[in-house]
């Protein structure tokens, strides 16, 4: 393979978050070289456009390995949707846009804003506390283990075990100390997976209208029309693919929450005009993108952006660079509630690998924020003392690590 020189100017290591989520840095890129070299075999877009393309072009680009560290390979069975290529990846997405629709956001709302007030009630009863533990961490997952049929009282430990995979070696190497794949490197969390869709297959004979009516039960019972079906294995893997990749709306959340307690003027136009609601979640998408950015690897030679790509170097999209492009957002770089353009934001990606899960998040962040305007009166929620904002330990993932505050009730 040939071995472009990096743009030392603006060389980095992708994996240091300190500077793959450094927008000061990314603007600068975009500026001076949108589509550079910051490391061996790597390309990077910052602008919007280009970004973009790359997102769509899935004959040149490849998604195959696009969470693994380099040289790592994971059967088939073991791959995320996300890191599958055609013609596989539209087979499963056909199934999972079954659940995965505006209407069925929409048809998880009830049973998300109960999950909400509770959660929420109890934060306030205890005084304050992290809210990212006490609720954004947990119910994104949640609302998707709801969604896939998952008992409510299993959706608190096999989010725990799904954050403790998403932190592990599992998404790099496939492994971790225990073992190799997710049934040896997780053994609880697949056992509690297997069983549930064991559950589904022994009602095979059963009339549709009999068997259970969640994603799971569709997952299992599915047959396209050669009779190809998803295998209980790659199933296993397909439900902690759902739960683990609603950590990214965890931080949306967080990203979310931080700013109405900190910017009380923001707080006070959303319980002024509440139709701004939905507003506010899509530019705090566009504005902190909570995955900064995605990989994808050169089938061919090519270009995009005017720099070449070589066979096998990897393309690096920068989502949240794309996000801030001037040329897309006037004003990028500040958060504002009167675009009419904010969902064009790549943060769910773009074109055929689109984030399924992309109704649900935006339904959960409206619902977080008029739950908290509905609960915490302007004034009542302030940061603990010692608070400093601290972003997540994770190179991909963009939002707080915690975000401890204090209830005060106001009469």
């Amino acid at each position: 393979m040939r071995n472009p020189p990096i743009d030392q100017e603006f060389a980095f290591d992708p994996q240091d978050p300190s500077k793959s989520k450094d927008f000061a840095l990314m603007d600068r890129i975009r500026a001076t070289r949108p589509v550079c070299r910051p490391a061996d075999h790597l390309v990077l877009t910052t602008r919007w456009q280009d970004t973009r393309d790359g997102f769509r072009d899935i004959v040149r680009f490849s998604s195959v390995g696009d969470m693994r560290a380099p040289g790592v390979t994971v059967p088939i069975e073991e791959s995320f949707l996300g890191e599958l290529d055609a013609p596989l990846h539209p087979r499963i997405r056909r199934v999972l846009m079954r659940a995965f629709t505006l209407k069925g956001g929409l048809a998880a709302e009830e049973w998300t804003r109960a999950c909400v007030r509770r959660r929420l009630d109890a934060y306030a009863h205890n005084g304050g506390g992290d809210l990212m533990q006490a609720l954004a961490i947990p119910l994104p997952g949640s609302v998707s283990a709801h969604v896939l049929g998952i008992p409510d009282a299993l959706h608190d430990q096999v989010m725990a075990w799904c954050d403790a995979l998403l932190h592990s070696t599992w998404p790099s190497h496939g492994k971790t100390e225990r073992g190799e794949g997710i049934a040896g490197a997780f053994p609880e969390l697949a056992a509690t997976l297997d069983e549930l869709i064991a559950d589904r297959a022994a009602n095979e004979a059963a009339a549709p209208d009999d068997r259970p009516d969640d994603l799971i039960a569709t997952m299992v019972h599915t047959r396209d029309e050669e009779g190809w079906q998803i295998g209980a294995h790659h199933i296993r893997t397909l439900i902690v693919n759902i739960l683990a990749g609603s950590l990214s709306a965890s931080y949306m959340l967080g990203n979310i929450a931080y700013r109405f307690v900190r910017d009380t003027a923001f707080q006070q136009v959303l319980r002024d005009q509440p139709d701004l609601i939905p507003a506010a979640v899509e530019e705090s998408l566009r504005y902190e993108a909570p995955v900064a950015f995605l990989f994808r690897t050169a089938r061919d030679d090519g270009e995009i952006g005017g720099c070449p790509v070589h066979k096998g170097e990897h393309l690096m999209l920068g989502i949240a660079a794309a996000n801030r492009d001037p040329a897309q957002y006037p004003d990028a770089g500040t958060f504002r509630l009167d675009r009419d353009n904010t969902d064009s934001h790549l943060s769910f990606g773009f074109g055929a690998h689109l984030c399924v899960g992309n109704h649900l998040t935006r339904m959960i962040g409206r619902v977080v924020l008029e739950e908290m305007i509905a609960l915490f009166p302007q004034g009542s929620l302030s940061f603990a003392p010692g608070f400093a904002w601290q972003c997540v330990a994770h190179p991909l993932e963009y939002g707080p690590e915690t975000l401890d505050l204090k209830v005060k009730t106001i009469r």
